[in-house]
């Protein structure tokens, strides 16, 4: 029986009605994910989505695909008013954190380094401009997320935010003017690496958008750690290797750490206006994340 998320979907994609077998793979509120069985025995990935996170068929179409970016590829894209169906391949079953491989560790931070020369060489030839914009989170951005924070019942009275607004401003100005726009993951972490014979493949794209900063990289790290006994410097070193540039190791760590604050801002803005509805047990992780924050905080001045 089709889903019932899918109910209105039914006229418009008849191929729902060819689905042999339903197996639900993650339910929240405004997300549903099934691996769709047909009736050849062949498999396929179908995502209902609605409100914020219909977003991420909009994503595919005006950055993930335009922009060559190695992604699953998608047969079918719809979308309402509301909400949005995407038909997908159906990429394997063995993600990172189901096969915790050293190797594998390396290669995701080697597939971020490719990922973000692809898109930074293909964003201004493939992408219109007012595209570009609408996806862009500057550094007034993450300021005006940061405020947001601090204006919040429950982070108004957090130090730690305190004394990241007096510091985070001349950080991101040396970010944004230093270095070049390109494609952020935003959830580059275990759960969302497929494992694809020697190689990584990325999915789920809902949170994407467009900054210099590195925080893929931080989260990369921190699933290290949580996942393998690889080492940072190693990560660093395999990103490093394949990003081809002269980077230091000092100033790529300087890179991770602020690409860190930055994902934390805008992770807890979401939670915190919102997110807690959408992922059960999600408020759990407010503690944890102001904690990490403080500890990139201790070497930025």
């Amino acid at each position: 029986m089709v889903p019932e998320c899918f109910s209105a979907y039914r006229r418009i994609m008849p191929r729902l009605e060819e689905v042999a077998e339903w197996t639900l793979l993650r339910k929240w509120a405004l997300s549903e994910v099934y691996r769709a069985t047909w009736k050849s025995g062949q498999t396929s990935i179908i995502k209902w989505a609605a409100q914020e996170m219909a977003r991420e068929s909009a994503i595919y179409r005006q950055l993930v695909i335009p922009m060559q970016i190695k992604a699953p590829c998608i047969f079918n894209l719809l979308e309402l008013e509301t909400d949005a169906v995407m038909i997908m391949e159906d990429v394997g079953r063995q993600n990172l954190e189901q096969q915790p491989l050293p190797y594998y560790f390396l290669e995701a931070a080697r597939e971020l380094a490719r990922l973000r020369k692809v898109a930074s060489a293909n964003l201004g030839a493939q992408i219109p401009s007012e595209t570009i914009s609408s996806y862009t989170v500057s550094a007034a951005n993450f300021i005006t997320l940061l405020d947001d924070l601090l204006e919040s019942p429950r982070l108004s009275k957090s130090c730690v935010l305190s004394r990241l607004r007096k510091t985070l401003p001349s950080h991101l100005e040396k970010l944004y003017r230093t270095l070049p726009l390109t494609l952020v993951h935003h959830d580059y972490h275990a759960k969302n690496l497929m494992i694809q014979g020697n190689g990584i493949l990325p999915i789920d794209w809902s949170l994407a958008y467009l900054s210099p900063h590195l925080g893929d990289l931080h989260c990369l790290i921190n699933e290290t750690k949580a996942w393998s006994s690889v080492s940072q410097d190693d990560v660093l070193s395999a990103f490093l290797q394949e990003a081809g540039t002269e980077l230091s190791m000092e100033q790529l760590n300087w890179q991770v750490k602020i690409g860190g604050v930055c994902w934390l801002v805008k992770t807890l803005r979401w939670l915190v206006y919102g997110g807690t509805d959408t992922i059960p047990g999600s408020d759990a992780w407010i503690a944890d994340l102001l904690n990490d924050l403080e500890d990139l905080m201790k070497d930025l001045v």
